[in-house]
């Protein structure tokens, strides 16, 4: 390629001068597109999806906010939310929880109930029923007691 070079140089200095750089240097332009702009295009892209991500949630925040809805909170997710960032020592669902007697004062009825114990128990179920994947899962004895409770309600609910 050198060589090739050096003879186009004496019809076309420019050209002979640009092909024995490439002889001389081949992977600048590959070095180039694999460390700048290869890498700076993700980025780039990686920046731009966060952006809409963001703006996607802002409009939905913005959207609820001006809507008029009943924002309620079900005590018994609240309950597993606070049963899966403590361990036993912080906090034991079944010494200081009365899920019997929880209500949700906005809703009519009780089936709000029987959906949320049902949902929970379709989601924990493969953990629940593998001790193996207990501690994977995050989930301390206090946790399995309580998930037994769920599952015992779900079994047999209360008439």
């Amino acid at each position: 390629m050198l060589l090739v070079g050096g003879l186009a140089a004496i019809f076309n200095p420019l050209l002979g001068a640009g092909i024995a750089a490439k002889a001389l240097l081949p992977g600048i332009g590959t070095l180039l597109n694999k460390y700048g702009l290869r890498a700076t295009g993700e980025k780039l892209n990686e920046y731009q999806l966060k952006q809409k991500i963001k703006e996607a949630q802002d409009n939905v925040d913005k959207e609820f906010s001006d809507a008029n809805t009943l924002k309620i909170i079900n005590p018994i997710l609240a309950q597993l939310a606070r049963v899966i960032r403590t361990d036993e020592g912080e906090y034991d669902p079944l010494l200081e929880a009365d899920l019997i007697n929880s209500q949700i004062k906005d809703l009519k009825g009780e089936r709000w109930r029987e959906l949320t114990q049902t949902a929970i128990c379709h989601v924990y179920k493969e953990v629940y029923e593998k001790p193996s994947l207990h501690k994977q899962a995050g989930l301390g004895p206090e946790d399995i007691r309580w998930l037994k409770v769920l599952f015992d309600a779900q079994k047999n609910p209360r008439a």
